[in-house]
């Protein structure tokens, strides 16, 4: 049994790094020493059984107290052949050696248990570790993740004060726009109240001088309402009086005068004078009207007088070179002789090309003089007028 359990010792868990299966190794070492341990038991019980018969024996004394582990125990038939001292110190020897046998049995369990918690120290501390290198990567990211997230914080919370402050200055700005506005619109409606006011005043006097304008306007007869109408002046309803009216008025000084004051006699005056200037002014533009009408009778009827004239020298021009190129000469004086001799003697004989254009040009001298004679008497009927 020592022999085993030192072949057995140096079964090492931790040989070549293994840390997977030293907890195998080590429950088999443990099942085998709990093996040897009970047949030491076994053979310790044995042991003492013979003992127990043998001790009845006086004079047997133990000679030797250490013997060599692994001695060889003497046969049974043996055993009862020699005598009692001999027995009990052979007892004695075994019972010495079960004794080692055991201690080394215990110190091989401390030491394989030892080594088992070691085993199972070593263990954790390479699962301690791997979980402490994941922890630390996984540490690492998140202060990674937290330096970006304060660095982001950081910035919103600088964003968000500064739209705070710009939130409260346009708070301010808009607080005293509002103020502003509404002492703006306090006064405005004060001055509305007072304009409101003071129309409803002029419209009471001017529906009091209404009722005087109708009632004077009564007591007239009808021929003077009518010379009144004629002589009243325009107004519209942005200005109820005439400019005259109100030139006279402020420049009239008599106030609190009963009887008539040489400013109305005035304004009269101007009334009726303005009235004779109108009737001028129509008569005048029915002139004018009729002048131009005549105007455009001469004109019509000279712009045809002068069409039938182009119209009959053109067919003569034509009928002159037709004869030209190859007709027959008539007896007649044809218009390109005529034509002829109004030009120099110096000029022979001219192509018709040449004598077209000699005839247009003397249609346009003839027309520009007709035209000319025309705007003359124009002016002078139009002065006559």
């Amino acid at each position: 049994m020592q022999e085993d359990g030192e072949v057995r010792l140096p079964d090492d868990d931790m040989v070549d790094g293994d840390l997977g299966d030293g907890m195998m190794k080590e429950a088999c070492a443990r099942r085998r020493i709990h093996q040897s341990f009970c047949l030491s038991e076994n053979l310790l019980l044995r042991t003492q059984l013979l003992t127990g018969d043998l001790l009845g024996i006086p004079g047997l004394k133990t000679s030797h107290t250490h013997q060599v582990p692994g001695r060889n125990i003497p046969h049974l038939s043996s055993i009862t052949e020699m005598s009692k001292e001999d027995l009990t110190v052979r007892l004695q020897e075994a019972a010495e050696v079960i004794d080692l046998l055991c201690c080394e049995l215990d110190v091989t369990y401390r030491y394989l248990e030892g080594k088992y918690e070691a085993l199972k120290i070593l263990q954790g501390k390479a699962i301690l570790e791997k979980a402490t290198i994941h922890t630390k990567s996984l540490l690492q990211k998140s202060e990674d993740k937290a330096k970006a997230l304060e660095k982001e914080v950081n910035s919103l919370q600088w964003e968000l004060s500064f739209l705070q402050l710009q939130m409260k200055t346009s708070e301010q700005s808009w607080e005293q726009k509002h103020s502003r506005m509404l002492s703006e619109n306090k006064a405005l409606t004060e001055s509305l109240e007072e304009t409101e006011s003071e129309l409803q005043q002029l419209r009471a006097q001017n529906a009091a001088l209404r009722r005087e304008y109708l009632e004077l306007l009564s007591l007239l007869s009808v021929r003077d309402q009518v010379l009144y109408q004629k002589t009243k002046p325009p107004y519209s309803p942005e200005s109820d009086a005439h400019v005259l009216e109100l030139a006279v008025l402020g420049a009239c000084q008599c106030l609190g005068v009963n009887e008539v004051c040489p400013c109305s006699r005035n304004a009269a005056a101007s009334r009726k004078q303005v009235v004779l200037l109108h009737q001028e002014l129509d008569a005048q533009h029915s002139r004018r009207e009729e002048a131009l009408m005549v105007a455009d009778a001469f004109r019509i009827a000279f712009e045809q007088q002068l069409k039938k004239r182009s119209e009959h020298l053109l067919l003569l021009a034509e009928t002159s070179v037709y004869k030209a190129e190859g007709g027959s000469r008539s007896p007649l004086i044809s218009v390109r002789q005529k034509l002829r001799s109004l030009l120099p003697s110096s000029v022979d004989v001219k192509r018709p090309e040449e004598l077209l254009e000699t005839l247009y040009k003397l249609m346009d001298l003839g027309i520009a003089a007709s035209w000319e004679k025309y705007q003359r008497s124009l002016h002078f009927h139009l002065q006559r007028v």
